[in-house]
């Protein structure tokens, strides 16, 4: 069953606006993989996968005889996940449903778990790094992408831009964690991990990028828990959503 807390929408809005942002992620997604060093024959879970994650990254490098599981709690983002898996015939992956807290994965069953943007959307920072731990093999590597609201930005400057990131960042900072990427390093520390280390990413866009819409996109699938907290009328909402997209779309801006 779906969290009602989790803030972002279940639909074919949000499914494509998670496969843009994988896709924008995909290089440095893959960097991770290579420093950590994932090998053919490995088994590798991507646990809050949602519409696909890192599964395909994954699963060009554990090979035929590895295994990538894909979990996610929201059934219509893992339908999507499916489908998207067969149109690229990916062997060796399989998605099922489960919660971060509640599923039935054995204990110590991985090489790799890797998490994305799950504190940021749901905090509970502790548990989910004790989650996921409890499913690495000993020996294993736990690997956390989260993200910073500091490094969402536009240039040049823009009030309605500004203004939904300010929205947005009110939103989280009631429900989860915004700056979550900057806490991870500790996180992982206090919990005795060995070897941590952490590297910064920052995806940019044009304006004929896809990901130049990723703002007015992730608040469109927050609207409702924005009308929620009465953070932003929907008539204000409205017009800054229009006026940032027109800013994104001239070619002289650059964003973040």
């Amino acid at each position: 069953m779906r969290d009602r807390s989790y803030p972002l929408a279940s639909n074919p809005d949000e499914i494509n606006r998670l496969r843009m942002q994988a896709e924008s992620l995909a290089d440095e997604a893959a960097i991770m993989l290579d420093r950590i060093g994932i090998k053919a024959g490995m088994s590798c879970l991507d646990l809050g996968c949602g519409a696909g994650g890192i599964t395909d990254l994954l699963a060009a490098r554990v090979g035929p005889n590895g295994r990538v599981l894909g979990v996610d709690v929201d059934e219509f983002s893992l339908a999507a996940a499916r489908s998207w898996a067969d149109g690229l015939e990916l062997r060796g992956v399989t998605f099922q449903t489960g919660n971060l807290f509640d599923h039935d994965l054995a204990p110590e069953s991985f090489d790799l778990v890797h998490l994305r943007y799950v504190i940021t959307t749901i905090g509970r920072h502790e548990e989910v790094v004790q989650s996921a731990l409890r499913l690495v093999k000993p020996g294993g590597v736990l690997a956390l992408q989260e993200a910073d609201a500091d490094g969402i930005d536009a240039f040049p400057r823009n009030p309605a831009f500004d203004r939904l990131k300010d929205v947005l960042v009110s939103l989280f900072i009631k429900i989860a964690d915004p700056f979550a990427g900057r806490r991870v390093f500790r996180l992982l520390r206090d919990a005795g991990l060995r070897g941590v280390d952490f590297r910064v990413c920052t995806a940019r866009a044009r304006s004929d990028d896809d990901l130049s819409d990723y703002l007015p996109q992730t608040v469109l699938s927050v609207r409702e828990a924005i009308q929620k907290f009465g953070l932003m009328a929907e008539s204000e909402l409205d017009a800054a959503i229009a006026a940032c997209r027109a800013h994104l779309a001239d070619p002289d801006t650059i964003s973040t």
